[in-house]
């Protein structure tokens, strides 16, 4: 009876164990928008992105988006809106002319600095249950 009981217990917590590994709340995202600006003008292209900054403790996924003409952007972890809360190192890439053409090569419209998560010294805290609107002005 005893080996019985000893099957049934380990049956149980097993199962326990399971149901505590798959029970991972999703992480929470938190709306991001703002405007990026070069010497003052709104940026009208490009890519930014947040990348979890580990130095601060950070992990996570990279989050990212598009930059509108207008310098607006909506930040994006994957196909969702949004990203987690937590430090950020920033990055931002804008090139002008065309990827496809062999005619010329496209420029950069910010200095190369800002495509380095290390050099680019942007940074930024996304605030957990609440709207950010982060705003950043390049040179």
């Amino acid at each position: 009876m005893i080996p019985a009981r000893m099957l049934i217990f380990c049956s149980l917590a097993l199962c326990g164990l399971m149901l505590a590994g798959c029970s991972n709340k999703p992480t929470a995202l938190n709306h991001v928008a703002g405007k990026v600006y070069y010497k003052g003008v709104p940026l009208p292209e490009g890519l930014i992105v947040f990348t979890p900054d580990t130095t601060r403790g950070e992990s996570g996924k990279i989050a990212f988006s598009k930059i509108q003409q207008d310098g607006s952007y909506l930040i994006n972890t994957g196909d969702t809106p949004g990203a987690t809360a937590g430090w950020y190192r920033v990055t931002i890439a804008a090139l002008s002319g065309s990827l496809t053409s062999y005619d010329s090569a496209p420029i950069s419209l910010v200095p190369d600095k800002y495509r380095d998560p290390q050099l680019s010294q942007l940074q930024c805290e996304v605030k957990a249950s609440r709207d950010n609107h982060l705003y950043f002005n390049v040179d």
